[in-house]
């Protein structure tokens, strides 16, 4: 049989790309089955709605807000007031999306894909021949390497450990202190999920902030329940995601916010446009613009000091009340325009600019 659209890869991506090609096609669906990622698990309700899933009994906790430490300790509270974030099962949500996807007529083969080219090799079957093939395969880049497709070419490492610590369960922990990106507490209720990102090997500074938990008393055991480690991509503005015959999505396509690390929203957005003959520029058109300014983020605060980080922080933790009410997970550009709007905010940055910036060099 030959089939309209072959989707490789059963995540988030690959699930929504397929439900949606089968409302008008044929589609096969091809996944490794389902296993633990590394992924913090924390997608906006907002996101969610966008890209209209909704996650029923994969969540694990509701949080309606955020705790911001600075390098030095400076606090910034950002509280929503009302639901603001999910924490997600990622196993039982991924599931939940195959079922989705099912459900929308699409077929699934378990099986490991080999090549796409001249037909989709799934290892010990027969070849299947598709009109177009999706490449949602996450952040393994085999496929794309073998066939001479475009990666993201820069690329994080996250770390995670689940565990047992003292911590409110309606807001996350963010805290500035590695290099490159942030560490991050995120309650689930009985235990937290404790991780980082940073470039290299992110185990000896993950250890690093368990004991600086362990100081502040916070550990109520030194079990780990879980660890999980992985590759984040960064997006890659320049890549190109869409070739004869074969579309990337998702991770696969750099599809992430480099601010956060986080791609199940974006990558949702981008499988709107999977059938269209036009799905780069629509993409692009649609989220092209976020994903650049989150980017521009992600450097941004790499370029800083820890003295610029707390100067910088301190600024914002003034303003708080403006991200509360207008700051948004996904939309970067929403959230810096909800500081932008207040004249105060836009003096104040100017007036520390320089010394942020000398501070930096």
């Amino acid at each position: 049989m030959r089939y309209d659209y072959i989707v490789v890869g059963n995540g988030p991506a690959g699930c929504i790309a397929a439900a949606n090609a089968a409302c008008e096609s044929d589609v096969l669906l091809v996944g490794k089955g389902f296993r633990r990622v590394q992924c913090a698990g924390l997608v906006s309700v907002s996101g969610l709605e966008k890209i209209n899933v909704k996650p029923k009994d994969s969540v694990v906790n509701v949080v309606r807000g955020a705790k911001i430490f600075s390098p030095s300790g400076i606090e910034t509270v950002i509280d929503g007031k009302k639901p603001k974030a999910y924490v997600l099962d990622r196993m039982a949500f991924d599931e939940m999306l195959l079922e989705k996807a099912l459900d929308a007529g699409v077929k699934y083969k378990k099986g490991f894909v080999e090549s796409i080219k001249p037909q989709v090799k799934i290892k010990g079957q027969r070849g299947q021949n598709a009109d177009v093939t999706v490449l949602a395969s996450g952040t393994d880049y085999s496929l794309q390497h073998r066939h001479g497709l475009e990666t993201p070419g820069e690329y994080l490492v996250g770390g995670q450990y689940e565990m047992k610590v003292e911590c409110d369960t309606d807001f996350v922990e963010l805290y500035f202190n590695v290099p490159h990106f942030f560490s991050w507490i995120i309650p689930l209720g009985d235990t937290a999920r404790v991780g980082l990102c940073v470039r290299g090997n992110p185990r000896p500074y993950l250890d690093s902030f368990v004991k600086k938990i362990t100081r502040e008393k916070r550990l109520k055991s030194a079990r780990r329940y879980s660890e999980s480690f992985g590759v984040i991509p960064v997006h890659n503005p320049k890549m190109r995601t869409e070739y004869d015959g074969v579309k990337l999505v998702g991770d696969a396509a750099g599809q992430v916010k480099a601010s956060t690390g986080g791609g199940i929203v974006m990558g949702g957005l981008a499988c709107k446009h999977i059938v269209s003959p036009e799905y780069e520029r629509l993409w692009r058109d649609e989220i092209g613009f976020e994903l650049r300014l989150h980017l521009m983020i992600h450097h941004a605060i790499n370029r800083m000091s820890d003295h610029g980080k707390d100067r910088f922080f301190n600024i914002v933790s003034e303003y708080h009340r403006n991200l509360e009410s207008s700051g948004d997970m996904d939309l970067a550009s929403k959230t810096i325009c909800s500081l932008l709007k207040d004249p105060r905010f836009i003096v104040k940055a100017a007036a520390n600019l320089p010394w942020i910036l000398m501070e930096s060099l």
